[in-house]
């Protein structure tokens, strides 16, 4: 068995056929890839949908909600793969997606990662792609130097099984999300990370109306931009200390951060500064953080890193009404072309 991809479900019986469907239509050989489904305890229709997959599909479930992480723990339990992709129910897979991503791996290979494009509740194409910047080859250096490295949300990631098994199971009580940091940060210290240049699935973007937004970002949040922000840090250590505890590998702070996440930082800092989570925080210390992180992080070029500083100066700096276009441009679209889109806004 070479590839288990892994749906993780959770009150998804609206997508959750969608995300199948792409799974069992791998270009792989017959009996090279095993479909799993993980309920994590949904009380919608989802097994009901579930169930019309029959044996093509192996369910297992979690009678209760207990997190993100015991849906990753059942799911590396139950592959039989070689490799292993956890497959969001709301994310789909182009059907040669497996089958590209094993023509890239060779044998000092622990992770493939791969673009996916944006898609809308219905599926519909939003124009873009996630992430805008990927770090491949050993990506250790950068970890150890910004905590984390760029590359796309759990669904992008096909991951060597052996390179991610030492950190599994996680304690549920640890990981009621953001479980995907931890084969994301582990596997590099393992073999290479090597990149798809062409997107290989569909990531589904949610519009939360009873979540309180911030300028620029478009669905998936955890609750607000403080918590992201926070959640990324501790994630981040909680990591770590698995990569210290099952491995005897130690990647000592302190850790800069990665520009798209100092960008988050400053968000959040400027919309909603009562519920920003490092109290420390300044105008300046930000802005000097975007410039550390710029000068550390690689993958940018002067033309970028100069219109990333200049988003930053304008959402720090400029007043309310012109700082809140500054950070209305959407993560989805490369920065220094949204530079431009709100430098003719705040023109005209």
């Amino acid at each position: 068995m070479q590839v288990s991809i892994v749906v993780l479900n959770y009150n998804y019986a609206r997508f959750v056929s969608a995300a199948i469907d792409s799974a069992l239509r791998q270009t792989l050989p017959p009996g090279e890839c095993e479909v799993i489904v993980v309920d994590n305890g949904s009380t919608d229709d989802s097994l009901a949908v579930i169930g019309r997959y029959g044996d093509r599909v192996r369910l297992v479930r979690q009678k209760v909600n207990i997190g993100q992480g015991q849906g990753y723990n059942l799911g590396i339990a139950a592959a039989r793969g070689e490799w292993i992709v956890w497959l969001d129910a709301d994310d789909v897979l182009d059907d040669d997606a497996m089958a590209t991503c094993l023509s890239l791996a060779d044998a000092g290979t622990a992770k493939v990662h791969y673009p996916m494009r944006l898609i809308d509740a219905e599926g519909a194409l939003l124009g873009g792609v996630i992430p805008f910047l990927r770090h491949d080859g050993d990506v250790v250096p950068i970890i150890e130097a910004l905590g984390h490295y760029a590359g796309p949300p759990g669904s992008g990631n096909l991951y060597r099984r052996s390179a991610v098994a030492p950190y599994f199971p996680v304690k549920p009580e640890d990981w009621p999300i953001c479980t995907d940091t931890v084969p994301f940060i582990t596997a590099p210290f393992h073999g290479f990370v090597v990149g798809a240049d062409r997107p290989l699935g569909g990531y589904r973007l949610h519009r939360k109306p009873d979540t309180q937004a911030a300028p620029g970002y478009r669905g998936n949040y955890s609750g607000s931009i403080g918590l992201e922000v926070s959640l990324v840090e501790r994630s981040r250590d909680r990591t770590m200390a698995l990569l210290r505890e099952r491995s005897g590998i130690v990647v000592d702070g302190p850790f800069l951060m990665l520009p798209t996440h100092v960008r988050h930082r400053i968000t959040s800092w400027r919309w909603a500064r009562e519920a920003h989570p490092f109290p420390e925080d300044t105008a300046s210390s930000l802005l000097q953080l975007m410039r550390d992180s710029l000068k550390v992080c690689p993958g940018y070029n002067p033309t970028q890193r100069t219109a990333m500083l200049a988003w930053a100066s304008g959402a720090l700096y400029l007043p309310d009404a012109m700082a809140a276009a500054v950070m209305s441009t959407s993560r989805a679209n490369p920065v220094w072309e949204t530079v431009t889109r709100w430098t003719r806004r705040l023109g005209a």
